[in-house]
C-alpha cells in the first residue's frame, strides 16, 4: 500500500466541490481515540479496581511500554471555544494547594509501583491540562522532581509540554528545557485577529514568531501546533492565510482539529455568537484546503486522521515505518502504547482495560489524600471488543486493514466475523474510498477524509450513528 503524503487523487480539482462528498465528511461519529468511547464506560470503577487490574498488567508486561499523562487544570484566561476540563485562576494559593495533590498523586503511584516492587517503563510523558505553564517556576520544578521519582526522564522518548505563548517568555522557555522538557506544544488555533477576538484568545502571529526565535528551536526537539477550523468569523480565506503563517513557522507537528461548538456540554461555549460559525457546507473545504496547504506548501506528511508532521520528526518516520499508534491524544509515535494518568479527568489505558478519574476538585482531592487513586469510571474490553479496536486503529494509523493479521491475533474468521460490517462498507467503495478484496481493506488518497466513518462501521455501541452526540460530563 502507497503511504505517500498527497491530500486527495484530484489533482488541481477539489473533493467537496462535491456535495455528495461534503455530507459525508459532515456526518457525525466519534474520531475513536478509544474504543469503546468514553460515553460507554460505566460509573462505579473503584480504587481497588485499579489497582487490580494495574498490577496484574505490569506483572504481566513487565517491559511494557508506557505514557504518562499529567493533567494540569488550571488557565489564566477562559478561552471561548475550549472543551477542555479546565479552571479559570490566578490565586496562587489555590494553584499551589492543586500542585501540592497532585504531586501527592504522583507520590501514590509511586508507593504502588514499590508495593509490587517494579519500576514501569515509561517512555513519554505529556504535561497537559488547562495551562501547565500557568503554574509558576517552583510549582512546575516540584511536579517535575515528582515525576522523576517514577520516571527517568533522561531516557524518555518524548517529553512534551503544552504552553500558552500569551503569558511566558524566553527566559520560560529556557527553564522548561533545563527541567528535562524537549517539545513543546502551542494551542494556535487561528491566527486572524478578528477570529482570536471572537473567541477570546488573542495572540498575534508576532507574539508566537518571536517567541519561537532560533534560541527557542535550539532547545526543543520539536514544536506541535493545534488548528481549529469552524471557529467563528473563520471563512476559507482566513483559515487558508493561518496555514500559510503556520508553514513559515515551520513546527514539526500540527493538528488539524474540526472545532465542535457543543454550549450544552460546556455553558462557556455560550459566549460565542453561532452567527459567526462558517456554514457546515464549508468545513470539509477548510480542511481540505489546509491539508493541502500543509502538504504541498509545507512540506508536510499527512498522519492518521487529523495530524501532520515534518519528514525528519518522529511521527512521520513512525507512519513511514508502520508504527504510528492511536490514543487520547490522537495520533502518537506509537513508541508508547498503553497510558497512565495522573490528575483529575485523566483517563488510563492499558491491557484490555480503560479507567477514568473524577472530575471534581473536592472530590480528587479527598480521594488522593485518602492514599486512593481517584478512579469513578472504567471499562474492560472483551476479546472482540479489543479486536474491534485493532480494525479502527489500524484502519486509522495505516490506512489498510489486513485481515490475516486480525485473525492469527484473535483466532477468528474475518469474514464470517464481519460479514455484515463489511457489507455496510460496500457503500464506501462504491464512491473509491476505500478498495476491499480477499486480503484486507485500503483507503484509497481520497478516502483518507473519512477514516472515522469506516471505524464507525466497526463500532458495536453505536445504534444510530447520525445521532451521535459528542460526550461530556
Amino acid at each position: 500500500m502507497s503511504l505517500d503524503s498527497s491530500p486527495g487523487s484530484r489533482g488541481s480539482q477539489h473533493l467537496f466541490d462535491d456535495g455528495q462528498m461534503v455530507q459525508l465528511f459532515n456526518e457525525p461519529g466519534p474520531y475513536y481515540s478509544s474504543y469503546p468511547s468514553l460515553s460507554e464506560w460505566r460509573e462505579g470503577g473503584t480504587d481497588q479496581d485499579y489497582r487490580a487490574a494495574l498490577r496484574e498488567f505490569l506483572q504481566e508486561n513487565s517491559d511494557a511500554p508506557l505514557f504518562l499523562y499529567l493533567h494540569i487544570p488550571y488557565c489564566a484566561k477562559l478561552c471561548w471555544y475550549c472543551f477542555c476540563n479546565i479552571h479559570i485562576s490566578n490565586n496562587r494559593e489555590r494553584i499551589q494547594a492543586f500542585v501540592n495533590t497532585l504531586n501527592l498523586e504522583l507520590e501514590n503511584l509511586e508507593r504502588f509501583f514499590d508495593q509490587i516492587g517494579m519500576r514501569p517503563n515509561f517512555r513519554e510523558v505529556h504535561l497537559g491540562g488547562g495551562t501547565p505553564s500557568h503554574l509558576d517556576h517552583a510549582q512546575l520544578k516540584s511536579v517535575i522532581e515528582r515525576v522523576r521519582s517514577i520516571v527517568d526522564v533522561e531516557q524518555l522518548a518524548e517529553f512534551a509540554m503544552e504552553i500558552d505563548p500569551r503569558t511566558v517568555d524566553h527566559a520560560d522557555m529556557e527553564y522548561y528545557a533545563s527541567l528535562g522538557v524537549n517539545r513543546i506544544s502551542f494551542g494556535v488555533q487561528d491566527f486572524d485577529p478578528s477570529v482570536q477576538g471572537k473567541i477570546n484568545r488573542v495572540q498575534p502571529f508576532e507574539m508566537v514568531e518571536n517567541l519561537l526565535d532560533t534560541k527557542t528551536r535550539s532547545l526543543f526537539a520539536g514544536v506541535n501546533f493545534d488548528l481549529l477550523f469552524g471557529l467563528p468569523g473563520q471563512t476559507p480565506e482566513t483559515f487558508r492565510r493561518t496555514v500559510e503563517l503556520t508553514n513559515s513557522l515551520a513546527p514539526e507537528r500540527v493538528a488539524m482539529i474540526r472545532y465542535a461548538h457543543v454550549p450544552d456540554v460546556r455553558k462557556h461555549i455560550r459566549m460565542i455568537d453561532a452567527s459567526e460559525l462558517p456554514a457546515p457546507e464549508l468545513m470539509p473545504g477548510m480542511f481540505e484546503d489546509g491539508a493541502r496547504g500543509l502538504m504541498h506548501e509545507g512540506g508536510y506528511q499527512w498522519v492518521g486522521i487529523d495530524h501532520f508532521a515534518k519528514p525528519q520528526d518522529a511521527l512521520a518516520k513512525a507512519s513511514l515505518e508502520g508504527q504510528v499508534g492511536r490514543n487520547f491524544g490522537g495520533s502518537s509515535t506509537g513508541r508508547a502504547e498503553y497510558t497512565i494518568g495522573v490528575g483529575p479527568t485523566t483517563t488510563h489505558a492499558f491491557g484490555p482495560h480503560y479507567f477514568q478519574s473524577v472530575y471534581d476538585l473536592k472530590q480528587y482531592r479527598a480521594r488522593v489524600e485518602a492514599n486512593e487513586f481517584p478512579i469513578f469510571k472504567s471499562f474492560t474490553l472483551d476479546l472482540m471488543n479489543v479486536a474491534r479496536r485493532d480494525c479502527m486503529f489500524s484502519l486509522q494509523c495505516r490506512r489498510e486493514l489486513v485481515f490475516s493479521e486480525i485473525e492469527s491475533r484473535y483466532g477468528i474468521d474475518f469474514r464470517a466475523t464481519f460479514g455484515p460490517t463489511l457489507e455496510r462498507l460496500k457503500r464506501y467503495q462504491d464512491m473509491g474510498m476505500i478498495e476491499i478484496d480477499q486480503d484486507g481493506i485500503r483507503v484509497t488518497d481520497d478516502g483518507r477524509y473519512f477514516i472515522r466513518l469506516y471505524c464507525r462501521e466497526f463500532d458495536d455501541y453505536l445504534e444510530n450513528p447520525l445521532a451521535y452526540k459528542i460526550h461530556g460530563p
